[in-house]
């Protein structure tokens, strides 16, 4: 049996171009992220949904990314392979769209020891993973279009109370802290990959992974997905 990390990712767009959002969250144990851009289009939207999921998860474990987008998992699962054979153009001959996002895309599948695979669900499917993260893309989305987009973002998932508490106030826990909350890991510095536009940077943090998720992993059959 092979544990599976499974993500729920989701780009909204306010216009097209417009201000954008992107989310991602784990249906495990709930961790999750969002920011966005100034300006993008929906498919570029849903692209980096997807590459900012596969960038905060790296590692051995079997990878599989769903989003409502299908163009974002044609791109990601077939479309990619086929521009990159191709010199990064279309069957059309033309240069790939968002080229920046989709070479950043083939780097962190690349990047990760353990695979990932990628599939469509419908838009409107009734999951609380696939809600979340939509309702998340959409107020990221909101934040850049009213100007409030280059504040600090966050992401919660299993943290104690006061190691939550002093992520959203910005202060390093104190020493009276519960020893539970001082040893909760803070998030890995990685460099930022592409934004949806090259003038406006989104907001990403890498997950927490808390020790306890290999014991609370999904178990699947390796032949049903990898």
């Amino acid at each position: 049996m092979v544990a599976v990390i499974i993500l729920s990712a989701h780009g909204d767009a306010l216009g097209d171009p417009g201000a954008i959002g992107w989310a991602w969250v784990d249906h495990m144990d709930g961790n999750f992220d969002s920011g966005g851009a100034a300006s993008g289009t929906d498919q570029s939207a849903g692209l980096t949904a997807v590459l900012r999921a596969i960038e905060a998860h790296p590692g051995d474990e079997p990878l599989l990314v769903e989003s409502g987008s299908q163009q974002a998992i044609r791109v990601a699962s077939e479309w990619l392979p086929v521009w990159k054979a191709n010199g990064w153009r279309t069957a059309a001959d033309e240069a790939v769209p968002d080229a920046d996002i989709v070479h950043a895309l083939d780097d962190a599948v690349a990047a990760r020891t353990g695979p990932v695979r990628f599939r469509h669900v419908r838009g409107h499917i009734d999951s609380p993973f696939h809600e979340r993260a939509r309702h998340l893309a959409e107020l990221s989305a909101a934040d850049w279009s009213a100007g409030r987009g280059d504040l600090d973002g966050f992401l919660i998932g299993n943290m104690p109370p006061a190691a939550q508490a002093a992520d959203l106030a910005g202060t390093p826990l104190g020493e009276d802290e519960p020893d539970d909350a001082a040893a909760t890991p803070g998030p890995a510095e990685t460099a930022p990959g592409p934004a949806a536009d090259d003038t406006d940077a989104g907001v990403s943090h890498p997950a927490r992974r808390t020790p306890a998720r290999d014991g609370q992993s999904a178990s699947w059959e390796p032949a049903t997905l990898f």
